[in-house]
């Protein structure tokens, strides 16, 4: 059996990576965090949407603060100007907004709109993780991981983790599924707990995940038999998922030989019936009706 597994702490540092957009003389922009932006009507143009948002920002609306500094930082409806986005991200986080924190954070973290103080970005990425922002929990654990702005503390970084987890943050989950597979950082190994750390972040979606639990039925890990069709189904999800064609192709075709054609077209099914349950998951709660008028790559295996 051949098993492999990235650094953690690399994998940290990766994820902390930003995409770096040309921006004429401008510093690089930050990732755009949660979903707490304010909302647009889909029939206006950009710049009407523009208008819209900063007259709703200079009535002190946080939302459209948020929102706001995202434009600038994209140039949606006016020139990209990070210094006005790193402003308005500011702004909402001096509105109390748990995402304004955060790319405030970034902000200061890549020296977008500013100089940069590794200090300054902790301190944000702390706030937005006070305020219970999931990617805020995730990212002040790769911070004490990788002693940015913050000594460093490794069992802190894992104590975060956690947190972020339970906070179904899926990155975090399979994170912490590598720390006790490999019982890293402090921690016991436990393949039984990194089964249900994959098994949880597979769960919210994450390919990665998937793909390392269709690894511990690939070479029976822990309590886990050797199961070609649930290393079929998982392999298969994390392909439908996103996880790089080219790496699973081969393994999926090879497994499904192997299945047979009735039990591959089974197994396809239950592939298919997994992903309508997790769409319908995603679907928001139906609201009551009113009677009166009137809130993001650790791995385990190959492929």
């Amino acid at each position: 059996m051949q098993t492999f597994r990235r650094s953690l702490l690399a994998a940290l540092a990766l994820a902390a990576l930003l995409p770096l957009p040309a921006g004429a003389g401008e510093t690089r922009p930050a990732a755009p965090a949660a979903p707490q932006a304010a909302s647009v009507p889909q029939n206006l143009s950009p710049t009407e949407a523009f208008k819209l948002i900063s007259d709703e920002a200079a009535k002190g609306v946080a939302n459209a603060m948020l929102t706001l500094g995202l434009m600038y930082e994209r140039g949606v409806g006016t020139p990209r100007n990070f210094i006005e986005a790193f402003k308005w991200y500011r702004k909402a986080a001096e509105a109390g907004l748990a995402e304004g924190y955060y790319n405030t954070g970034v902000c200061y973290e890549i020296g977008m709109g500013n100089s940069g103080s590794p200090e300054d970005a902790f301190a944000n990425f702390e706030k937005s993780a006070e305020l219970k922002l999931p990617q805020g929990l995730y990212k002040l654990a790769s911070l004490y991981f990788l002693g940015f702005g913050v000594t460093k503390n490794e069992s802190w970084g894992v104590e975060l983790l956690k947190r972020a987890a339970a906070a179904d943050h899926m990155v975090a989950a399979n994170d912490l599924g590598v720390i006790y597979f490999a019982g890293d950082f402090g921690q016991a190994k436990d393949i039984g707990q990194a089964f249900a750390m994959f098994n949880r972040s597979a769960q919210l979606g994450n390919a990665e995940a998937m793909k390392n639990l269709a690894v511990f039925y690939r070479d029976g890990l822990g309590d886990k038999a050797v199961d070609p069709a649930q290393e079929f189904k998982w392999y298969s999800l994390a392909s439908r998922a996103g996880y790089p064609p080219a790496a699973l192709s081969q393994v999926i075709e090879e497994l499904r030989t192997k299945l047979g054609p009735e039990r591959a077209k089974a197994v396809d099914a239950e592939v298919e019936a997994w992903i309508n349950d997790f769409k319908a998951r995603q679907q928001p709660p139906a609201q009551p009706q009113a009677q009166t008028q009137p809130q993001t790559k650790p791995q385990i295996g190959g492929k």
